[in-house]
């Protein structure tokens, strides 16, 4: 190796060979090493750069894509490449060759690698947008060149830069106007010099690790307009008052940031103020009446803090707002009169205080009301009669009140209505019918109210997917017009007054997956019409008149887990077949009158005799075993005569044959050894030559990867494909995952972890380096995880050296890295097999998400709401959310509910299945295990996994209530991985899960 001084001269050589002064030649040399270190492969597809030609001469270089010259001295002044996809390059150090540029814009580009340490001496460099890629490292630090001496504009938002924040300060003071460092993962404490710029407009600071005091030192920018600081930082102590001297801000968002102590009433002082973001806090004490004074202010969200007392009457004086959020605090009181009358009234969420009286009379009659959430109140009295008075509407949600007497019938026309929930409350009278026909609506949730009347002969919608009226003492028939709802996937009509038969039209319910008609008076047969339901998952009918038999069409249902049509009168006999529906977890046609045998054999054998008493003719099953005067005298055809038969069977022929099955597997199994590697050759030579795609330089070949491909190398197999340890000739490691299958329908998830990995890049997501392929097999080219998966390390030998400290920083990880698949990707991905074997552990036992083989994209944009339909269920068992077994429709939740699994993993030590008996998961085993307990604590220490010690607890507590809040039944009741990420940041958990991170630690022993 040459020494430091001969490599520095080798290095600096080509620089010493340009001309010694600026010029335009310069300028086409540092374009072209621009060039090749953001598109190493020019052979790439798609051909990136190609007018870029390094053998150009003054002035063509003027004409490059993205490129402006200086028209008097064809100087390059700006370089524009917004968008491309660079995911495979790097920003090189001759960038800072240009010397003249003044505008540096590689924004949406996807692209890797460092920041350049010669990027701050650009000596005219004035705007700096390198946001929204996947840049990692440290940010440049001042040499002895000046540093950034022009610079007006920096945004590097949305990319993975670490270390502590740049440290700009008073040089910076005349020029530096816009600051955006959000995104990243930038820690320790916010510089006080970032006081001195004293030009600054912009500064965003959000979404880091920042931690430390704000200091106070921010309020010396007096020409501030917009200040970020919250989401995932962790800050010490309070809002300092001073911020109450900017008093040209605009907009303040210190969102989810760990900040205690009171809202100073000095932010009242902020006249120009139109945004006031502070939830997601510990804030205490009193809303402060001083807030009143801010005239401008739009949108106010003080949610999700300790706040007590009650709503302030100044607020009345905010004649512009639009948004009040204080929900999830502890505000006492009525909601006064005056928000009734705020001209321009949005948003209102209320909801999770301890609120009382009635709503104001003139809510809504503003005509520009579109949200009102109470829920969970102690409010009463009517509903109001304006809430939609200016047809603008969407989200009615008043449940867990006291609120009594009809829903306005003005309700029934608001055509923009896309959710209504007023369950649990003391409604009564008819329901409107427009309710019944309201074309957004996604949601119409009644409930255990005093409702009464009919439903309508008019119902329609195309988007309602919850009809929820359960527990009320509607009456009357259920009308044909139930039919007319093509997009409904839960029907809810238990415990009313309904009688008559089921409407056949119930079959016209492609999407139905639960049906609950329970506890009423319905009388006729089960139409066998509903059997059509293909995506039926629950069906419920119990304590009814129904009569006539099971419909034989029940065992078409492929996805049905819950049958219940027990305290009927139905006859006859089980269907045949119903036996062998896999699916089917929960029987009970308990007291009814059916006849003939049981079969005990398939999906039968778990169920037991509480499943089939009260029905005097049946017989053998579980019916036999529990009393023998029960056993069927003459089993005849079918399951039963099935079984006699096997008896009968002569166990010595069982025997032979059985002995003639193993030696020949053993046979087959010798003599596959022997023909693995001539096959393993001649498959190599009909396969062709191998090519390699690559996502960022690589210092190996397509040969290096297949002499890996060798029977000592693997470390892994699954249904995809088998996982091989690589090391290079150059001593690099890599992970090299060779799919089983090719071609139309056989890639074995190619096609998805190429599109997926391909063009993201997370800190917490593994790294696809790149494929290598022929035409028979893909091998896919991984960053190397010495320390496996956290499902091998958690559930192996080694799983109690694994703290508690060290679960939660691989929680939060974990987290972070599917909060950027669902909220910063566009289209947004969802993974669909997320599980504690796909996410895998680098040397510092970091967390990366793995395995995208069934990843998808999912449409609806970034604000979310949409779902996809599955034709088949993928993922692992245990893992699987139950919208997505019952229904085939998957989104963002079900990422969600998998990884509340995984949660649980951790929390229990536990495998999800296989030590809970048949049928259970580790998911219904807590809330077997914690249903009586008193408390979270008494709860946890329950279900926590005994090779470590019980401590601390609020770290315990705070993992389970995040993993119970996951795996909610209700896919709407689960948080987004936004708020999974958020609820994981909290001190009680985020505090331990630093410690984890420090090198010093001792909670990972002896590996």
């Amino acid at each position: 190796m040459p020494p430091p001084i001969l490599l520095t001269v080798l290095l600096l050589l080509p620089l010493l060979l340009l001309p010694a002064t600026a010029s335009p030649d310069r300028d086409i040399y540092a374009l072209a090493k621009l060039k090749s270190a953001l598109v190493p492969n020019p052979s790439a597809t798609p051909a990136l750069l190609q007018d870029w030609d390094p053998a150009a001469t003054s002035p063509a270089h003027c004409a490059f894509t993205g490129v402006t010259c200086d028209a008097a001295t064809s100087r390059v002044t700006a370089i524009n490449l917004t968008a491309l996809p660079l995911h495979a390059g790097t920003l090189p150090p001759e960038l800072s060759l240009l010397d003249a540029l003044t505008n540096l814009t590689i924004a949406a580009c996807a692209l890797p690698g460092h920041l350049p340490a010669t990027l701050p001496a650009l000596p005219s460099l004035r705007h700096l947008n390198l946001s929204n890629n996947n840049l990692s490292g440290h940010f440049p630090l001042p040499s002895t060149a000046p540093y950034f001496p022009s610079l007006a504009l920096l945004d590097c938002y949305n990319n993975n830069l670490t270390g502590p924040l740049p440290p700009f300060s008073t040089p910076h003071a005349a020029t530096l106007t816009y600051l955006q460092l959000g995104g990243n993962y930038f820690s320790g404490p916010i510089p006080p010099t970032y006081g001195r710029l004293s030009s600054l407009r912009y500064l965003g600071l959000n979404g880091n690790a920042l931690s430390g005091a704000i200091p106070t030192t921010l309020a010396n920018l007096t020409l501030l307009e917009d200040l970020y600081l919250g989401y995932y930082n962790q800050y010490s102590g309070p809002i300092p008052p001073e911020l109450g001297l900017l008093t040209n801000l605009r907009r303040l968002d210190m969102s989810s940031c760990n900040l205690t102590g009171p809202i100073p009433p000095q932010l009242g002082r902020l006249q120009n103020l139109d945004t006031l973001f502070l939830l997601w806090n510990r804030l205490s004490g009193d809303i402060p009446p001083e807030l009143g004074a801010l005239r401008s202010m739009q949108s106010l969200d003080l949610s999700v803090n300790d706040l007590g007392g009650e709503i302030p009457a100044t607020l009345a004086k905010l004649t512009s707002l639009k948004l009040l959020n204080l929900f999830r605090n502890h505000l006492r009181g009525g909601i006064p009169e005056f928000i009734g009358d705020l001209p321009q009234l949005e948003v209102l969420q209320l909801w999770e205080n301890n609120l009382t009286g009635p709503l104001p009379a003139n809510l809504g009659k503003n005509g520009r009301l579109e949200t009102l959430d109470v829920t969970t109140n102690h409010l009463t009295g009517p509903v109001p009669e304006g809430l939609c008075d200016g047809r603008r509407l969407e989200t009615l949600v008043l449940m867990d009140n006291g609120f009594f007497g009809p829903i306005p019938g003005s309700l029934g026309g608001c055509k923009t209505l896309t959710r209504v929930r007023l369950s649990r409350n003391f409604l009564t009278g008819a329901v409107p019918p427009g309710l019944f026909d309201l074309p957004q609506a996604n949601m119409l949730e009644l409930t255990d109210n005093l409702l009464s009347g009919t439903l309508p002969d008019i119902i329609g919608g195309n988007n309602i997917g919850m009809l929820l009226l359960g527990n009320n003492m509607i009456g009357g028939t259920i009308p044909p017009a139930i039919g007319n709802l093509p997009a409904l996937q839960t029907l809810s009509l238990e415990c009313n007054n309904f009688s008559g038969a089921l409407p056949a039209e119930l079959g016209r319910l492609r999407n139905l997956s639960r049906l609950n008609v329970s506890g009423n008076a319905l009388t006729g047969a089960i139409p066998p019409e509903l059997t059509r339901c293909a995506a039926l998952a629950a069906v419920d009918a119990s304590r009814n008149r129904l009569t006539g038999e099971i419909p034989g069409g029940v065992t078409e249902l492929k996805v049905l887990c819950t049958l219940n049509v027990s305290r009927n009168a139905l006859s006859g006999e089980l269907p045949p077949g119903m036996s062998n529906m896999t699916s089917l977890t929960t029987l009970d046609v308990s007291y009814n009158a059916l006849t003939g045998a049981v079969p005990m054999q398939g999906q039968f054998l778990v169920f037991n005799e509480s499943s089939f008493v009260g029905n005097p003719g049946l017989c053998g099953g579980p019916l036999a075993a529990a009393d023998d005067a029960l056993a069927c005298g003459d089993l005849g055809s079918g399951a039963g005569a099935g079984l006699m038969s096997l008896r009968r069977w002569d166990s010595k022929k069982m025997l032979v044959c059985l002995a003639a099955v193993l030696a020949a597997l053993v046979a087959a199994f010798l003599g596959g050894r022997k023909g693995c590697e001539a096959w393993r050759e001649a498959a190599r030579r009909r396969s062709g030559a191998w090519k390699m795609t690559v996502f960022q330089k690589l210092d190996f070949s397509a040969d290096d990867v297949v002499e890996c491909l060798k029977e000592d190398n693997i470390i892994g197999k699954g249904g995809a494909g088998i996982v091989y340890h690589g090391v290079t000739h150059a001593g690099a490691e890599l992970a090299i995952k060779r799919l089983v299958g090719r071609g139309v329908g056989g890639d074995r998830g190619f096609s998805a972890e190429v599109g997926t990995l391909g063009r993201i890049r997370h800190r917490n997501i593994v790294r696809l380096l790149g494929f290598v392929s022929n035409r028979e097999t893909n091998l896919l080219l991984y960053e190397y995880m010495p320390n496996g998966s956290l499902g091998e390390m958690l559930h192996g030998g080694k799983g109690g050296h694994l703290g508690w400290e060290a679960r939660a920083r691989v929680a939060l990880e974990a987290a972070r890295g599917l909060c950027y698949l669902h909220h910063d990707c566009a289209p947004r991905i969802i993974h669909r097999d997320v599980k504690s074997n796909n996410i895998l552990l680098d040397s510092g036992f970091e967390a990366h998400v793995a395995d995208f083989g069934l990843a998808k994209f999912l449409g609806g944009g970034a604000g979310g709401g949409a779902s996809e339909c599955m034709s088949a269920i993928a993922g692992s068992y245990g893992y699987i959310a139950p919208e997505y077994a019952y229904t085939l429709r998957v989104d963002e939740k079900s990422d969600v509910y998998s990884f509340g699994v995984v949660l649980l993993e951790l929390i229990t030590g536990r495998r999800p299945v296989g030590s809970f008996g048949d049928g259970v998961d580790i998911v219904h085993w807590v809330r077997k295990v914690t249903a009586e307990l008193p408390n979270t604590a008494a709860a946890v220490l329950a279900v926590a996994d005994r090779r470590l010690s019980p401590e601390p607890v609020p770290l315990l507590v705070g993992l389970y209530d995040v993993a119970t809040a996951c795996v909610e039944e209700a896919s709407t009741a689960r948080p987004t991985m936004r708020e999974v990420v958020h609820m994981l940041s909290q001190p009680a958990i985020a505090t331990a899960a630093a410690d984890a991170a420090q090198p010093d630690d001792d909670l990972l022993l002896s590996f």
